[in-house]
């Protein structure tokens, strides 16, 4: 697929800085209260916006995963937990920043659409028109216990769902015409009731009156942001969101995926043009060899092996203590799948692209959880890399990256280091070109 889009974008993803060991790196954290406070995402939100980044992204997961029949490990060692939820921070970074877009999370296998829509058009209404709405469909076993299932939804049974999730989500936020608020202060005349519509959905999972009772959000409809590496979820990406996040093995990995898009894409009529990817990984701005060395000496110094179990646990799916570290990869993947096993089909999609047969369980935990950065290097290297990595995918869309050490230090070092590099490479803008994401996003 070939775009006219011109610059790269760019999100920092930061649903995980405080956990994950994370916290404990040297110099990250320092006189900041622990999570939960704002202050620091506070500092980040002006750093990222002093930077000119289009956002920054909020994954979340209301669970809390059981690692060999305990929530022990997970809560000891604080793997992606706490996790709060993140639309009050998101509502709180708002105001300390008018350019810098949000990306926030609401599962569809668990929520209502009526829900969503109202909280994502009112958030669009807080930001001023800068919320995305990051639609996902949840495999994670101890959020749906948290929900009142046994065990996780059948996959084709969540998408389905979700597909009738976003049905209903495109009929709310059309309820409402964009002229219908008058405020006529000498008639007393709100809205133009002809211009507000019920949307009497009636479906298999859904049974939704309407209309939204929201005025029109700045955006119209906030972004939309999507996963899914399954062809159920690529179908999904490709017929509502704005923009899907995803991971992909190298360049080549990387253009087969947004070929993969495309097609998707057309099948279900939709220009590819219309749909961004963003690249996921983590990054890690160095000066030289010596210092990438001696960051992957302190990252080791944080994490354990129990620490590598109980996170390979939580993004699969599975019990991490089961499954032999010393076992290929792909083979336990086959493995799980020939079973029927139900774990987070998305995440195991994942490491099928990012390693090889012959990648034994335990590299790839390090690998992907100490070591991975696909984004590491000098300024100019870190810059080459997403140069190419970018037009070898389409240019059409970007990166969403997340700190690897150092917070918020790290962060701060890309924006003043990296960020030169790609505007005076033409590669990046040098000011927002609009009040809104959407603006934002879509302007050349």
């Amino acid at each position: 697929m070939a775009s006219n889009q011109q610059h790269i974008k760019l999100i920092c993803d930061l649903s995980l800085i405080h956990s994950n060991a994370k916290w404990r790196y040297p110099g990250s954290w320092e006189n900041y209260p622990k999570y939960g406070d704002p202050a620091l995402y506070l500092d980040i939100a002006r750093m990222l916006e002093r930077g000119k980044f289009d956002g920054a992204f909020f994954a979340d997961v209301a669970g809390t995963p059981m690692v060999n029949g305990s929530m022990k490990d997970t809560v000891e060692l604080g793997v992606a937990w706490p996790r709060h939820d993140p639309i009050p921070m998101v509502s709180a970074m708002s105001v300390v920043t008018e350019r810098l877009g949000f990306v926030t999370t609401m599962s569809m296998t668990y929520n209502h659409p009526f829900h969503a829509a109202r909280m994502m058009a009112s958030l669009d209404h807080v930001t001023r028109g800068r919320v995305a709405f990051n639609a996902v469909v949840s495999g994670f076993p101890q959020e749906g216990q948290n929900y009142g299932y046994d065990t996780i939804p059948d996959h084709e049974w969540r998408y389905d769902r979700a597909a009738e999730f976003q049905q209903v989500l495109t009929k709310l936020f059309a309820s409402i015409e964009p002229d219908a608020m008058l405020w006529d202060q000498e008639t007393g005349i709100v809205a133009d009731a002809s211009k507000v519509h019920r949307i009497d959905h009636e479906g298999e999972h859904f049974k939704v009156m309407g209309p939204l009772p929201v005025a029109p959000s700045p955006q119209g409809r906030p972004m939309q942001v999507m996963a899914g590496q399954s062809d159920s979820g690529m179908r999904l990406a490709a017929t509502y969101a704005d923009l899907q996040f995803a991971g992909a093995n190298g360049h080549a990995g990387k253009g087969k995926h947004r070929a993969r898009l495309d097609e998707m894409c057309r099948s279900v009529g939709r220009d590819p043009d219309d749909v961004g990817i963003v690249w996921a990984g983590s990054f890690d701005v160095v000066s030289g060899p010596a210092e990438e060395d001696e960051i992957r000496r302190k990252l080791r110094e944080q994490y354990s092996d129990r620490l590598l179990h109980v996170f390979l646990s939580q993004w699969w799916g599975l019990d991490g203590y089961e499954i032999d570290p010393d076992a290929y990869v792909h083979d336990v993947i086959a493995e799980v799948r020939g079973a029927g096993i139900a774990p987070n089909w998305g995440y195991l999609d994942m490491a099928m692209t990012a390693t090889t047969p012959t990648t034994s369980i335990r590299d790839y935990a390090r690998e992907w959880l100490v070591y991975g950065a696909e984004y590491i290097g000098t300024p100019e290297q870190i810059a080459d890399y997403m140069e190419e990595a970018f037009h070898a995918s389409g240019a059409n869309g970007g990166f969403m990256i997340a700190p690897r050490s150092g917070v918020p230090a790290g962060i701060e070092r890309f924006v003043d280091e990296v960020i030169p590099v790609l505007q005076r490479r033409g590669l990046f803008r040098t000011e927002y070109s609009g009040a809104t994401l959407r603006e934002n996003f879509k302007g050349r």
